[in-house]
């Protein structure tokens, strides 16, 4: 299944983000800010990290076509007024999450993540 080939090819994204060279990589570009030589090793990073994005780009892409092919099939099984219908909820769905999202960054930008890191349980909802 196409589902399958995106799951496929975004483990194999992580998987070459944690990979030993690009570990080698992070830790040479530390050693090098450490001894103020980082201009030698950023030349590297910004080349692995341009490859990284682009493989990401390319399971984002591949993610999108299958969502887009999942959606127009099901607008073909529905009669035109449950297509309106479920196009209207689908809409009224995103715009909640957006809305909730934005919520939780306005009243938890700056302790949000620290109060995560120390295992504090902060629920905003």
């Amino acid at each position: 299944m196409e589902e399958e080939r995106v799951e496929r090819e975004m483990e194999r994204q992580q998987v070459a983000m944690a990979d030993r060279k690009m570990m080698e990589l992070v830790r040479q570009e530390r050693l090098a800010e450490k001894n103020g030589g980082a201009a030698a090793v950023s030349g590297l990073v910004e080349v692995a990290v341009r490859g990284m994005l682009g493989g990401l780009e390319k399971v984002m892409k591949m993610a999108d076509c299958v969502r887009l092919k999942t959606l127009k099939g099901m607008l073909d099984v529905l009669t035109p007024m449950q297509c309106v219908d479920f196009l209207a909820a689908k809409s009224m769905l995103q715009i909640q999450m957006r809305k909730m999202g934005e919520k939780r960054d306005k009243c938890c930008c700056c302790c949000y993540d620290y109060k995560i890191f120390r295992g504090e349980n902060h629920n905003t909802f």
